[in-house]
C-alpha cells in the first residue's frame, strides 16, 4: 500500500512456508488468531511486535502454550516500522480486536502507552488505514472497516510495573537500564521516586519538552550533575513523578517505552 506496509497470511500448519519470506526478516506487527477456551466462548488471540518477525513468530511456533492458534498474520514495512510505530500499532490493534467483538480474550502482556513524536503517530495512523482492506480479505470481522471511536490512549492509566503493590501500600524497589544508563526508583502505587546515583541519557528527544524543561530546572539546582560518561546525567538527589511512565521517559530522554517492561523488581529472581 502506500505507507509501504504489506500484510501477511498463513494458517498455523503453513506457518513455516510463510516465515521463508524475506519482509520478515525485518520489523513488525503480528496477530495470532486462535479458538476458544470452551464452545460457548468467543476466539483468543495474540498481538504482539519485534524487531525481527521471523525469530519471534518461529519461537511462537515450538510454544505448547500457543497450540490453539489455527491463523498467524503479520505486517510489515521496514522502511517505517520503527519501534515506536509497532508498539502504537499493537496498542491500536488489540483496542479494535476487542471493540471489534469477534475476538473476546487478547492473551500476553498488554502493550503499554509510549512517549511518541507526531510523526510516528502519523504513520501508524496511516498504516492502520491502509492494512484496513488488506485484514477484511484475510480475516472478516477482525478490525473494523474504519477506524472506531475509542477512548484516546493519552487519556489512559498505564499498568503498573510488575511488582508495584496496586494498593499503594508498601514502597517498592525497580531498576532499568536503557543504552547505557541505569537508574533505580522506589515507588508507591503511581508516585515514582528517581533515586540518587542512578544515570539518565544526557541527549532528549525533539518532542520532549517537558523533559528539557524539566531537566533545565534540575541542573540549576544542581540535582543532576555531569557524568564521567558525557552521554549520561548523574542524579545527585531524589526526583518525584507522577507515575513510572513519567519516570521512564525522563529517564530515557524521551525515548519510546513501556513502564511496565522497562522497570524491573529488584528482588525479582
Amino acid at each position: 500500500m502506500d505507507s509501504a506496509v504489506t500484510v501477511h497470511a498463513a494458517p498455523a500448519w503453513a506457518l513455516d512456508e510463510m516465515l521463508e519470506v524475506p519482509d520478515l526478516l525485518g520489523p513488525g506487527v503480528y496477530l495470532l488468531i486462535g479458538v476458544a477456551e470452551e464452545p460457548s466462548q468467543k476466539a483468543r488471540a495474540v498481538v504482539g511486535e519485534a524487531g525481527m518477525l521471523r525469530e519471534r513468530l518461529a519461537g511462537h511456533a515450538t510454544d505448547p502454550k500457543l497450540d490453539f492458534v489455527y491463523e498467524a498474520i503479520a505486517m510489515t514495512g521496514p522502511n517505517v516500522m520503527n519501534e515506536t510505530v509497532r508498539l502504537i500499532l499493537q496498542r491500536r490493534l488489540v483496542d479494535e480486536i476487542v471493540h471489534a467483538g469477534r475476538i473476546g480474550r487478547v492473551l500476553g502482556r498488554y502493550p503499554e502507552r509510549c512517549t511518541a513524536s507526531i510523526y510516528d503517530v502519523v504513520a501508524a495512523t496511516r498504516m492502520l488505514a491502509d492494512v484496513r482492506p488488506l485484514f477484511g480479505l484475510v480475516a472478516p470481522g477482525l478490525i473494523a472497516d474504519v477506524e472506531p471511536v475509542t477512548e484516546p490512549l493519552a487519556a489512559r492509566i498505564a499498568a503498573l510495573p510488575r511488582g508495584v503493590d496496586p494498593e499503594g501500600a508498601t514502597w517498592t524497589t525497580h531498576e532499568m537500564a536503557h543504552a547505557g544508563a541505569n537508574a533505580r526508583a522506589s515507588m508507591l502505587g503511581r508516585e515514582t521516586v528517581l533515586l540518587p546515583r542512578s544515570t539518565i541519557l544526557a541527549e532528549t528527544r525533539g518532542a520532549a519538552k517537558w523533559i528539557v524543561a524539566r531537566r533545565t530546572e534540575l541542573k540549576a539546582r544542581g540535582v543532576l550533575v555531569a557524568h564521567a560518561d558525557p552521554r549520561l546525567l548523574l542524579v545527585a538527589a531524589f526526583i518525584a513523578f507522577r507515575t513510572a511512565h513519567e519516570a521512564a521517559a525522563f529517564v530515557t530522554g524521551g525515548a519510546a517505552g513501556s513502564a511496565r517492561l522497562t522497570w524491573l523488581p529488584v528482588d525479582e529472581p
